[in-house]
């Protein structure tokens, strides 16, 4: 037990900050004991499965206990090529990497002998069925231009309106994770997300058709680490779960995103008001 605690510490101690503390004002991370709930997630014995009913990867709701504590999750054991449990459990790892604090705790998890990814269930509303004005729409943009940016970095082709919830203090959580890491050489949104009525409703505007571009900024901290991310730190967070050329083009599209950044220039923090 003792040895347990031990790691447990030494893990809250050595995590990167996440970027969700400095975005807009300094707010504490949404999963502040995220090895904890690793930890939670990994070894709790689960009481209760229920299928959710939604989605096409027939995902259930499980209920977790250890040590009196219960909590919920959601077991996802899709294995295709193009739809996989492994991709939520390498993009909560790079989340981690990166210090943003939007993907919820995930792991790895076998159920009855099938292999799956347990993630943390969140509360919240997503985005298809929001209907409040955010406080702060500065702070809520620079929230999703960083999404737009780790969609960029992990190929997701499935970033709807389902797909990404708001928390009751107006935080961005990225959800349904599966369809990513894909055989993509550029970056799907150029780091702007154009064109469709989906990136509006995340701009927080209406679609108009003719406009050419969101004027995404990012946090300092963010552009910092990702100018001195390694391929060995990249490598190491995902190889488990991606592979082959799959892997090596998360490293190219990093170097993608590097450039389109430096090509910004100031305009990538600008923090003044967008429209």
């Amino acid at each position: 037990m003792y040895r347990v605690v031990l790691a447990l510490a030494i893990a809250a101690l050595t995590a990167p900050v996440a970027i969700g503390q400095t975005v807009g004002t300094a707010e504490p991370e949404l999963w502040p004991d995220r090895a904890e709930l690793e930890h939670f997630l990994r070894k709790a014995k689960i009481t209760e499965r229920k299928k959710i009913g939604k989605g096409i990867t027939n995902p259930e709701k499980v209920t977790l206990e250890l040590d009196g504590v219960v909590r919920h999750a959601i077991f996802k054991r899709v294995d295709k090529k193009h739809d996989n449990w492994r991709n939520e459990v390498a993009a909560y790892e790079l989340d981690k990497l990166l210090g943003l604090g939007m993907v919820p705790p995930t792991v790895k998890r076998s159920i009855r002998g099938r292999k799956g990814c347990l993630q943390l269930w969140v509360t919240g509303t997503v985005m298809f069925e929001y209907e409040d004005e955010f406080p702060d729409m500065d702070r809520w943009r620079e929230q999703v231009s960083v999404m737009w940016l780790f969609d960029d970095l992990i190929a997701n082709i499935d970033r709807h309106l389902n797909n990404a919830m708001v928390s009751p203090d107006h935080r961005l959580m990225l959800i349904d994770n599966s369809k990513t890491f894909r055989y993509q050489k550029t970056l799907l949104n150029d780091l702007n997300a154009t064109g469709t009525g989906t990136h509006a409703r995340f701009w927080g505007v209406d679609y108009d058709e003719n406009r050419e571009r969101y004027p995404t900024h990012y946090p300092p901290e963010l552009i910092e680490r990702l100018r001195g991310l390694t391929k060995d730190e990249l490598k190491n967070a995902i190889k488990k779960f991606i592979w082959g050329q799959n892997r090596k083009l998360v490293l190219e599209r990093l170097e993608l995103i590097r450039e389109r950044i430096d090509s910004m220039e100031a305009l990538a923090t600008d923090t003044q008001p967008v429209s």
